[in-house]
């Protein structure tokens, strides 16, 4: 489940800078906080930094050049994981008192700090209500719509996906994999409550379209497929799950898995 406290203070960050149109504008926000938005022309395993300098009283974003950095939408959510640093009350107080950190948007850290500061990234970047009405109407939404919204709000699919994931009401889960190896997971508050939460398996199953999509580079298509959720877990319940999945480059894919409920179920 998402921050209720994280996409209220995004939703009137927003609001304020008056950037409520999408994509939402990051320079508008920044500006508005009298945030200084410095790019790096090196950013080899750089993805951004805010930083505190106390003699100029003013806070300052380093982050990738954009002219040459060649992931936009992981731009985009980095400077809005720096944003989340400064508007987190707790955070920016740190920062007031010298203190400094690594940043790693992408939900790949275990810092508490820096896992609140990517819920941030995604409020505010994929307002909440571009997912509630579809999730209100069927309970679910596939990865092709989950995709025309990242595309709105460019950002990345895997960010995309993850976030709806975090507000989905169904048992589902979002696997990120390269070249067949799982390297990442995320899944719903109903799926770690019916204990479908972990996948433990190192690559994707056989039975998983992610195999033959990873080969098709520059593809893509969304397959869709039905499977045992055996596959995925060590779990013998006669369960299926359905599978989205498509290539997102370099040999990466996107699953995601909506676990059926058992016949008979509500």
């Amino acid at each position: 489940m998402f921050d209720p406290k994280l996409e209220k203070l995004a939703k009137q960050v927003r609001a304020n800078a008056g950037a409520e149109s999408l994509p939402v504008n990051l320079e508008t926000i920044a500006g508005y906080d009298d945030i200084i938005l410095q790019p790096l022309r090196s950013h080899e395993r750089f993805h951004g930094k805010i930083e505190f300098l106390p003699d100029e009283n003013v806070f300052v974003i380093y982050h990738p050049d954009p002219a040459t950095y060649p992931y936009p939408s992981r731009l985009r959510f980095s400077i809005g994981h720096e944003l989340g640093h400064f508007h987190i009350d707790e955070h920016r107080e740190a920062l007031v008192r010298g203190e400094t950190h690594s940043s790693e948007p992408g939900f790949r850290s275990k810092n508490p700090k820096e896992l609140q500061a990517d819920e941030f990234a995604a409020a505010l970047l994929i307002p909440a209500h571009l997912m509630e009405q579809p999730i209100n109407k069927r309970g679910f939404m596939s990865l092709d719509e989950v995709r025309g919204i990242s595309k709105r709000c460019e950002t990345s699919l895997y960010a995309t996906t993850i976030r709806y994931v975090r507000m989905a009401s169904e048992a589902c889960l979002v696997v990120l994999a390269q070249n067949g190896a799982i390297k990442s997971t995320f899944c719903s508050d109903e799926a770690r409550y019916t204990r479908f939460g972990r996948i433990e398996i190192p690559c994707l199953p056989a039975s998983s379209p992610g195999h033959s999509l990873a080969k098709r580079f520059g593809s893509g298509e969304i397959r869709e497929q039905k499977h045992a959720a055996a596959a995925w877990f060590a779990r013998e319940e006669d369960i299926s799950v359905w599978e989205n999945c498509t290539h997102v480059g370099d040999g990466f894919t996107i699953s995601l898995l909506s676990i059926e409920s058992k016949e008979g179920e509500a």
